[in-house]
C-alpha cells in the first residue's frame, strides 16, 4: 500500500466522485474554506476505497473533530491553514491532529487487510 497520505488523497478523490454518499455535504464550519473545484486526480478502486472508508468511519467513533478534519482536508481538499482559521486553532494543532488521525486510519487499514 502507498503511504497513508497518498492513500487518503486517492480515497478523497474517490469519495468526491461517489454521488449520494455521506460525504456529499461539507460541515457548515468548513463551508467558507472550500477551494475552487479542480480536476480529478488519481482515485483508488472501489474495493480499496471501501476499506479506507471503513477505517475513516472507525475514526468517527474515536475522535469526532479528527474525523471532520480528515473529511474536510482529504475529501474537500481544504488546506490545514484554512482549517486552523475556521476553528480558531494553530496550524500545528491541526497538523498534529491529522497525523494522529492518519496513524489511526493506517492501523485500521492494517487490521482489515494486513497491508502496511
Amino acid at each position: 500500500m502507498n503511504s497513508i497520505k497518498t492513500t487518503l488523497e486517492m480515497w478523497g478523490n474517490w469519495a468526491r466522485c461517489n454521488v449520494g454518499t455521506e460525504y456529499s455535504k461539507v460541515n457548515v464550519t468548513f463551508q467558507a474554506a472550500l477551494p475552487e473545484s479542480g480536476p480529478l486526480l488519481f482515485r483508488t478502486d472501489d474495493e480499496q476505497g471501501m476499506v479506507v472508508d471503513s477505517a475513516v468511519a472507525g475514526l468517527r467513533h474515536y475522535d469526532q473533530l479528527a474525523y471532520k478534519l480528515v473529511i474536510a482536508h482529504y475529501v474537500y481538499r481544504i488546506s490545514q491553514s484554512k482549517l486552523a482559521k475556521q476553528i480558531g486553532k494553530a496550524q500545528s494543532y491541526i497538523a498534529g491532529l491529522l497525523r494522529i488521525a492518519e496513524a489511526f486510519i493506517a492501523g485500521q487499514i492494517f487490521v482489515q487487510t494486513g497491508e502496511a
